[in-house]
């Protein structure tokens, strides 16, 4: 960015949050591109030979996917604080590096720990509780440094304040409850802890789709310059019914264990109030595409697009999966991995990816010269065909689940042929997303490594 010295407190707070948030992308790529390998025979045979499975690379996959959701949402809530209060106290400071630092502490801990199977089992918190420890107290702190800011008038702050603080609050609740595990009243008794097990994983993935999503109103609202969206009754409306569904998505992952049928019922009708958001992101899809138009930040608002077509589709889907005929024959199945995949890709990833686009350009100082690079044909091409194998994969694993679930309601074995041609098709798509990734986010990178470049140094070297 500028030269270091010239760094404000708030901006060297930014540039490490996002250096974070596309380090853990990288990690979760090459661990997912050797986990997509392992469907290949002959690949996996040697991944065997040297102690290396899918047990292991999944958890690691998973679990640096989500932290680059959630550090990306922190970055978009600490520019909010700083935009709206100015530069960090002292005491804000140093929370930020003590969180920083047990989150740093954590995820290496992960990383070192995970491949030589030192896990917990569970599902999406596989790795040692002690490490679960460290990210409690970094979260802790984080949102001590953001309620500190906005309790004040609370109720008078625009919707993405509301989003985060849920998200923020949520995440405490439901990391907690992740690990009820660890007491022996619940760990002696299977059922009850595959109902508290698959509810609190619903209700944390809820929590970090509040935060992008208050991320989402907050770029939208810098990039048109109309405050009056996320004051809006609609906005509130739409939060409300979002929040509520926060706290029994997790319904549709349980339809099969014994529980109280009014639960079943309260989750599959709140299922079904998604359908108003539906029709409101449809219109809103419609509105965009007719009103898009070449603006300085057009990467931003083109990823803004895709995620709303995203979810349009996405949404689509988890109303289905929701009906419990239907979600008896895939549950358990790929289609369950589709829609995980595209909701943390193509709908929280594409916000974020938004996002950071604008922070990129705020922050460098030379803005024409980044939003050459930003708003580059080379950039423009790389979303073209990053977006393209993400409809392929997420098309082809429902495709598969869909022959799992069919074969299966028959009582039917998965016909061999089909096992044997679906794996090179899968490791194509996902490869071929990654390397885009890969491509788009080095891009992003050297501006923030190389932010001090003159602008006749980035032509000549855009030249050669």
């Amino acid at each position: 960015m500028k030269n270091k010295l010239d760094l404000k407190p708030s901006e060297k707070i930014l540039i490490v949050l996002m250096k974070s948030s596309i380090s853990c992308i990288f990690i979760s790529l090459f661990f997912g591109i050797f986990g997509a390998l392992y469907y290949i025979p002959f690949t996996a045979t040697f991944m065997l030979k040297a102690n290396l499975s899918l047990i292991q690379l999944r958890p690691l996959h998973t679990t640096f996917a989500s932290a680059w959701i959630y550090l990306g949402a922190i970055t978009t809530i600490y520019k909010y604080l700083f935009d709206s209060f100015g530069e960090p106290s002292i005491g804000t400071m140093k929370r930020f590096k003590a969180h920083m630092i047990l989150w740093g502490l954590a995820g290496l801990g992960i990383l070192c720990t995970l491949p030589f199977g030192i896990t917990s089992g569970r599902e999406y918190l596989d790795f040692h509780p002690l490490f679960s420890l460290f990210i409690l107290l970094g979260w802790l702190l984080f949102a001590w440094n953001f309620f500190s800011h906005v309790w004040k008038k609370f109720w008078e702050r625009p919707i993405y304040v509301y989003m985060w603080a849920c998200g923020i609050l949520l995440f405490i609740v439901t990391f907690l409850e992740g690990h009820a595990y660890l007491l022996p009243g619940i760990h002696h008794y299977p059922i009850v802890d595959l109902q508290i097990q698959w509810k609190s994983c619903g209700s944390l993935v809820a929590a970090f789709n509040q935060m992008v999503y208050g991320s989402l109103f907050y770029v939208g609202e810098r990039l048109s310059q109309d405050s009056s969206i996320a004051h809006s009754k609609k906005a509130f409306f739409l939060f409300g019914i979002g929040l509520l569904n926060s706290f029994t998505n997790f319904a549709h992952h349980t339809y099969h264990l014994p529980q109280s049928h009014l639960v079943k019922w309260i989750a599959f009708s709140v299922s079904m109030l998604e359908i108003i958001i539906l029709v409101q992101v449809y219109r809103d899809v419609v509105a965009s595409i007719r009103n898009q138009e070449n603006t300085e930040f057009q990467t931003s608002i083109k990823f803004i697009h895709l995620s709303k077509c995203w979810n349009l589709c996405l949404l689509f889907l988890a109303i289905l999966i929701s009906v419990p005929p239907l979600n008896s024959l895939i549950h358990g199945t790929h289609v369950v991995m589709a829609h995980a995949m595209g909701s943390e890709l193509a709908i929280d990833s594409y916000i974020l990816f938004a996002v950071f686009a604008s922070l990129i350009t705020e922050l460098f100082p030379q803005k024409k010269i980044a939003l050459q690079q930003l708003n580059s044909l080379s950039i423009q091409e790389t979303i073209y065909w990053l977006n393209g194998f993400l409809i392929c994969l997420v098309s082809w694993l429902l495709l598969e689940g869909l022959v799992v679930g069919y074969v299966r309601f028959f009582s039917q074995p998965v016909p061999a042929w089909w096992k044997e041609n679906f794996s090179p098709f899968f490791v194509f798509f996902g490869v071929g997303m990654s390397v885009c990734l890969i491509h788009l986010l080095l891009k992003w990178l050297s501006l923030l490594l190389n932010g001090h470049f003159k602008e006749n140094e980035f032509n000549e070297r855009e030249h050669l």
